[in-house]
């Protein structure tokens, strides 16, 4: 296994082993697919079908972001905290790998408490919910879930040189709900924001997941994986590229730890 591949699976693995060490994890994972489930239904209100697919969907990629965002604003944050920052910066590993892996691990998390927005919809809400190609709509979801954790990485590069990670994660949170339409569509927004809407790939992975559930597999579908895909390599790009400067930068300067 390559160096680069041992350190992305050993974050993954660690990061999974303390999420489930802190009782917290109960909130983002247990309490709040009940409370997305439950928003998404109240604005799709006596509805089925469609609609009622396109509420949970949405519920969904609401529960999959703020993991994600989650993950990505305290990816270091928690080293900061606990002491153990000079040690992860010590590692002959580049610090992108390691932000990587604890971002994908977010996102992996965020997956389950998408599927249990949908478990929740169709046995607590007796939502009528079906999926006409669920064999695309893995394909979709999957992409979305790269997607999500790719720009994980690409926000993490500016949290590692802010103290106020936390409050950049929850002012990030809902543009981001909003702007990729997880709730209601983009036409909706004003029309300035709408560049802002297709320059997210969660916004294209979403009206995926739409198209596969719906059972419209036409061009559009496959124009949405098609920029699902490359905003995910574009996204991660970046985020290499800027974690290269930054982490540079931080170890010339010696004040990471610094609060």
């Amino acid at each position: 296994m390559k160096p680069q591949l041992q350190t992305f699976v050993s974050s993954f693995r660690m990061s999974q082993l303390h999420f489930f060490a802190d009782p917290q994890w109960i909130i983002p994972n247990v309490i709040a697919p009940f409370i997305f489930t439950a928003v998404a239904l109240m604005f799709f209100q006596n509805v089925s079908g469609s609609l009622a697919l396109y509420a949970v969907l949405g519920g969904g990629m609401m529960g999959m972001w703020g993991n994600t965002l989650y993950g990505a604003g305290f990816a270091l944050g928690f080293d900061r905290w606990n002491g153990t920052l000079e040690y992860v910066l010590a590692t002959p590993s580049r610090l992108v790998w390691i932000v990587a892996g604890r971002s994908a691990s977010s996102a992996v998390l965020g997956l389950v408490n998408a599927i249990a927005i949908l478990c929740i919809a169709v046995f607590g809400y007796r939502a009528e919910l079906g999926i006409a190609n669920p064999v695309l709509f893995l394909l979709a979801l999957v992409l979305t879930l790269a997607s999500l954790s790719s720009l994980g990485v690409l926000f993490s590069s500016s949290f590692l040189l802010t103290r106020s990670a936390s409050v950049m994660t929850n002012g990030l949170e809902m543009p981001i709900y909003v702007a990729s339409g997880s709730m209601f569509p983009i036409a909706l927004l004003p029309f300035w924001s709408h560049p802002f809407s297709w320059s997210l790939g969660p916004t294209w992975g979403i009206e995926a997941m739409r198209y596969a559930a719906y059972g419209e597999l036409g061009l559009g579908f496959w124009i949405d994986v098609l920029v699902v895909f490359a905003s995910t390599i574009i996204y991660l790009a970046i985020g290499f590229w800027l974690f290269g400067i930054v982490e540079r930068k931080v170890r010339r300067d010696a004040t990471l730890v610094e609060y």
